[in-house]
């Protein structure tokens, strides 16, 4: 049978749409912005770490987090906008432009990268340098003066030592910012060197913080001006299959140990932590989740939550007009919305899966089956391609998949940093959905479902 083609305004109405659904956070009031989180039925995160905030004096910490593909950065960019229309000075950095993303992290690391962001953020959004010299420099003079001193007490420092390493590095203009970043090896000599000295590269940061608050307060003339930070990506940092135990260990020792000292003085500071967090460290601090769209009850039946589906009815029609909804889908309100709902329903709530499928859905439309509206099949076939790239999933992941499916929780068997990390994986993949209703718990993926309780009902293989 010969395939009609599209013609030229359909295959542009096609792209537009395809470009719409594009998946990247949305600065506030942007068109395609949906305040999901802000209805009355819903549980908002952002407004709790608002008010948290402005119950708190001229300085407070707290931790955010959500899983990937949510809308964490769009959040957290809300959050942002709504305290600055409140007269607080808003500044924003990703920690993955001062981390490397695949390696652990210790608190030296990251108290130069958290004041290193602060120096460089609060400068880019007021015009104010912070010191003439500017956070990089300033620290590496205060390495400089520390290793020479050092060396000066112990003149008979062997070459390998941290110190003498270190001031040979920085007397090379070693590039501090990009060190912390890209260079295993000097973060790993500069902890060891520090080890002992972090009460004094403590007071350097808290010393350059309390100077930028108070350079902006001067310019502005506002002495009561209240800053707020938001260090996002961090929860990123998650290493490699080969070291994601170890990352995975780093992690938690900076937050069980080092909570205090990740403060930064007259500042509210907010950073996104992995989710995992709570799993190692229960009940050790407070973390506001950011949890998937809740398109179904905790129940046995899954009963639809009405309210989740109309978020994203609604949050779908603003990327394709209704207009383009109508091309696309049909010209028959119920029947089109009854094949969009397909899509919806095995998304699971998660946002980025949402559009996956959709986009999936109009390209398949302009390459497999050419005509509009499209057709069921089109459907079937977008929903089969989205579920291949959650395969294949092995028997024993199944089994605890399976688990979690049925108990409505982690089902996790302990804390330990191998169970922790796999838990993760199932997390960041999607394979696992975090939703509230009320309170928190768990639910597989629609996407997933059918074959995990396939696998789930395979018999163990014999021990050997």
């Amino acid at each position: 049978m010969m395939r009609m083609a599209l013609n030229p305004e359909q295959e542009r109405l096609l792209k537009r749409v395809y470009q719409s659904l594009a998946d990247r956070p949305l600065e506030p009031g942007d068109p395609f912005y949906e305040p999901i989180y802000q209805r009355p039925e819903g549980e908002d995160p952002v407004a709790m770490l608002k008010r948290r905030i402005s119950y708190s004096d001229v300085e407070s910490l707290h931790l955010f987090s959500g899983f990937r593909g949510t809308g964490k950065t769009t959040e957290l960019l809300r959050l942002g906008a709504e305290l600055e229309q409140q007269g607080y000075l808003v500044l924003y950095a990703s920690a993955l432009e001062y981390l490397s993303g695949s390696e652990e992290v210790d608190i030296v690391t990251m108290l130069m990268a958290v004041a290193g962001a602060f120096g460089e953020q609060i400068e880019k959004k007021t015009g104010t340098a912070v010191s003439k010299e500017g956070f990089w420099r300033r620290i590496g003079n205060y390495l400089s003066k520390t290793t020479l001193e050092v060396s000066e007490l112990s003149p008979k420092l062997e070459i390998a030592s941290p110190a003498k390493s270190i001031l040979g590095e920085l007397k090379a203009g070693l590039d501090l910012k990009v060190a912390l970043k890209t260079a295993p090896s000097f973060r790993q000599k500069l902890h060891d060197f520090m080890a002992n000295r972090l009460g004094e590269l403590k007071r350097e940061v808290n010393a350059f913080t309390e100077e930028g608050v108070k350079a902006v307060r001067d310019t502005r003339g506002q002495p009561g001006l209240q800053v707020v930070f938001l260090f996002d990506q961090f929860e990123q940092i998650r290493g490699s299959r080969t070291n994601e135990q170890a990352v995975i260990r780093s992690v938690e020792r900076l937050f069980a140990n080092y909570m205090e000292a990740l403060r930064l003085p007259l500042v509210h500071v907010i950073y996104t932590v992995p989710p995992w967090l709570q799993f190692v460290l229960p009940g050790a601090f407070s973390i506001e989740i950011l949890p998937c769209v809740r398109l179904w009850e905790n129940d046995r039946q899954r009963s639809r939550y009405p309210a989740g589906w109309r978020s994203f009815r609604e949050a779908i029609l603003k990327r394709f007009t209704k207009e383009g909804f109508r091309r696309l889908f049909g010209t028959d309100t119920e029947i089109g919305q009854g094949m969009a709902d397909k899509l919806i329903a095995q998304s699971g709530g998660h946002f980025r899966d949402l559009l996956r499928l959709f986009r999936e859905a109009t390209v398949l439309v302009g390459s497999w089956r050419p005509t509009l509206p499209m057709t069921p099949e089109v459907l079937q076939r977008a929903i089969a391609n989205v579920r291949n790239e959650f395969l294949p999933i092995s028997a024993a992941d199944a089994r605890w998949l399976a688990e979690i499916g049925k108990l409505r929780n982690t089902a996790l068997p302990d804390s330990s940093p191998e169970n922790v990390g796999r838990l993760s994986r199932f997390l960041d993949t999607h394979l696992v959905l975090y939703l509230t209703n009320g309170e928190g718990w768990y639910d597989i993926h629609p996407l997933i479902r059918e074959q995990v309780e396939a696998l789930a009902r395979l018999p163990l293989p014999p021990k050997t």
